[in-house]
């Protein structure tokens, strides 16, 4: 559940192969490790503040050169997404409001630009797991990168098999609204298996997926993606001691001089 006040320090790997109409599309692959902390902000009135950047180190990453007719590959950091998200429960229902972005790194594979856009999220948990969709929206505020106006959606639905094991999936399809109409749409599919343990008093989940995109450009794309990811839980280092939630009364009597 991303809107869960669940601090985390997520260790992401990932292979990537490729495939296109370019002439050695289908040979390239890339690898790629981010760390994704999750930091939440408990808030007196109940609700929660959630932050989460990512920071990612490429392999091998292909780009094309028209020029030669060939493929080269970088090795660099990316830009830094993030999302700030104002989640809230709603008896079985977690909603979320927010921004999405990415800070350009001025590395060999920044885009650079800046990017800014809204979110929301939607999540229903039940007894035998959880299913949520989570939209949002990437758009260029400033930079000298080409144009950028994305939207994505990821939708993720998890079903509980007993002793800290899940299966699922929970990827992200996007429209490029800057891309011709035959290539603007990416759609994958996903299978994800995860497993959540208990080391002394460490808590870790461990998550291992598979995916491949039905649909993608022609040109170049990804083509299949394999995912590792481990996540310890541990305490937000910004907020180790969040406030106790006011009750009604005591919301009621604080909120009385401003009316």
């Amino acid at each position: 559940n991303p809107g869960a006040a669940n601090a985390t320090m997520n260790f992401k790997l990932e292979y990537r192969g490729f495939d296109g109409d370019l002439p050695g599309a289908p040979d390239q692959n890339s690898t790629t490790l981010t760390f994704q902390p999750v930091f939440p902000f408990k808030l007196r009135n109940g609700n929660n503040l959630i932050f989460r950047p990512a920071l990612a180190y490429v392999w091998d990453q292909p780009s094309f050169d028209a020029g030669t007719g060939t493929f080269s590959s970088t090795d660099d950091f990316a830009d830094i997404p993030f999302d700030l998200l104002y989640s809230w429960q709603d008896g079985a229902w977690t909603f979320g409001t927010g921004i999405v972005g990415s800070i350009p790194t001025d590395t060999g594979l920044s885009s650079e630009n800046w990017l800014l856009g809204p979110s929301f999220l939607a999540v229903r948990t039940f007894d035998w797991g959880v299913a949520g969709l989570f939209p949002f929206h990437n758009e260029r505020i400033g930079g000298s990168g080409p144009d950028t106006s994305i939207t994505s959606l990821q939708y993720f639905l998890f079903y509980g098999l007993g002793n800290g094991w899940q299966i699922g999936t929970g990827p992200t399809m996007t429209y490029d609204w800057e891309a011709d109409s035959d290539d603007a749409w990416t759609v994958p599919v996903q299978i994800a298996v995860s497993k959540t343990a208990v080391f002394g008093k460490q808590v870790v989940k461990f998550n291992l997926s598979a995916e491949r995109n039905v649909v993608a450009p022609d040109a170049f794309a990804e083509d299949t993606t394999f995912t590792l990811t481990v996540s310890p839980v541990v305490t937000n280092p910004f907020q180790r001691t969040p406030p106790t939630p006011m009750d009604r009364a005591a919301r009621t009597a604080a909120l009385e001089p401003i009316r």
